[in-house]
């Protein structure tokens, strides 16, 4: 069988396979014999970025940790944390016996990260919620729910950590520090005023009657906490006495499993490169904000990858086999020192009117993990995972690209958004929300760009 015959009769069969199962996963380096099919290289496909101002709510609801602070980005303006918690009531018909004497009540926060600038003071305010949690709301990083005006307390304080791991990111097995705050005498003696009453008998109850916290910060931006609500040290304490006895009754937050929470972030582009971004999908390109484009946490900043030029590329290369397509994504040099990059980012699907592409059921279409999941499904997201040696991202897209040449996938562009990619006990997987603060600064200079490094085979 003469070489033309087998470059016929390869591409014949590898347009079958994707007609029959639209997965081009089985095309590729398996079906390569480099004796009789040349390898061809490219890594000059042109990729344009820019930054997109999201339209879609990110879910906030017991998204741990929850956060408390405020930090300025030189790049991307500033971000502010404010936590929103029930309380847990620690019991049932909760009595503090006759005539309580009590000494105080403390709210302690146990925190594991340090995120902004560690050695500026940060001002922790506590507010009393006038408005509870609704059992089938949604609640994502833009909710807000009313509270007092005054706060109960507050406390200020330069957060520390046992050991210096990284500047702006410790890990949390480091930390053992707490948020301390006394609460008033007037809160106090509204709790003790209950004891044996219906507001202390259920956490049903109790919610009606102490809705919960809103645990904020105020002043100049200093720096951003991460907060274990889970961990043993985060409740709220009072000391009593009743009598020569002395007792303590003890309120936790996410121990209850019917305690709710989440984080609401509030961010301010003024005076920055990106600060025209105002209404969902604007867009920006990356050769107005000096070839680089940003990816933010909790701010619904993303970038865009657009490839211009792929239809040229067709035409040059003709009717290809595409043995392996690597993307490569760039962090700016320098730029994680004050802010890390977040771990990984997830690749989704988009239009023209820069709106993340959706299945039949709602579910946002990512790119699947290269050589398991079907191309046209959705059960194996994959995920680019931060590479902090070689200051970039990459991710094997080779089936992705094979099904765009083949025009089984739109060349209508990708957004690159910060989640976490988890295994489910099915054996598929799951796209979990991150919101921690990272970001990251994409660079397409001409000296460090965006690429899409291409093997391929040609057929005719």
């Amino acid at each position: 069988m003469n070489l033309a015959v087998r470059r016929f009769l390869l591409f014949f069969f590898s347009i079958a396979t994707l007609a029959s199962c639209d997965d081009p996963t089985d095309i590729g380096i398996d079906l390569q014999d480099e004796n009789q099919i040349g390898t061809d290289f490219t890594d000059t496909i042109t990729i344009n970025t820019g930054t997109v101002l999201l339209s879609d709510s990110i879910l906030s609801f017991k998204v741990a940790p929850a956060q408390v602070g405020y930090i300025a980005d030189p790049v991307l303006g500033t971000l502010k944390a404010t936590t929103y918690t029930e309380v847990a009531l620690g019991g049932t018909s909760v009595t503090f016996g006759e005539n309580p004497q009590v000494d105080s009540m403390v709210l302690t926060l146990d925190y594991s990260h340090i995120y902004g600038n560690k050695s500026l003071p940060l001002t922790v305010n506590v507010f009393r919620l006038t408005e509870g949690f609704q059992e089938k709301a949604s609640y994502f990083t833009n909710t807000t729910l009313a509270k007092e005006q005054a706060p109960l307390a507050s406390t200020t304080l330069i957060p520390l950590l046992l050991e210096k791991k990284k500047q702006f990111d410790v890990d949390s097995t480091a930390a053992k520090r707490l948020i301390k705050i006394k609460l008033p005498q007037s809160l106090i003696s509204e709790f003790v005023a209950q004891s044996g009453k219906d507001p202390l008998k259920s956490q049903e109850s109790f919610e009606a009657f102490f809705k919960g916290l809103a645990i904020a910060s105020e002043g100049d931006p200093s720096n951003l906490l991460a907060l274990n609500l889970a961990a043993d040290s985060s409740k709220i304490v009072m000391h009593y006495r009743n009598g020569a006895d002395k007792k303590k009754h003890t309120f936790r937050f996410t121990q209850s499993s019917l305690v709710s929470y989440f984080t609401n972030f509030e961010g301010s582009r003024a005076g920055t490169v990106v600060a025209d971004l105002k209404q969902s999908n604007d867009f920006i390109p990356a050769s107005q904000t000096g070839n680089e484009s940003f990816v933010q946490n909790n701010t619904q900043l993303i970038t865009k990858l657009t490839l211009p030029y792929l239809q040229k590329f067709k035409e040059a290369a003709g009717a290809v086999i595409i043995n392996r397509a690597e993307l490569i994504v760039p962090v700016k040099a320098a730029s994680t020192t004050a802010f890390t990059a977040p771990p990984q980012l997830v690749v989704y699907q988009t239009n023209s009117s820069n709106q993340v592409l959706k299945d039949a059921s709602g579910n946002a279409i990512a790119v699947q993990q290269n050589g398991i999941g079907q191309v046209d499904g959705n059960s194996f997201p994959a995920a680019l995972v931060y590479d902090s040696k070689r200051n970039r991202y990459a991710l094997n897209i080779t089936a992705y690209f094979q099904a765009m040449l083949l025009d089984k996938k739109p060349n209508t562009g990708l957004l690159l958004a910060p989640a976490t990619v988890v295994a489910t006990q099915s054996g598929a997987y799951s796209i979990l929300p991150e919101n921690r603060p990272y970001r990251a600064i994409i660079s397409n200079t001409d000296n460090n760009k965006v690429q899409l490094v291409v093997y391929y085979s040609k057929l005719n």
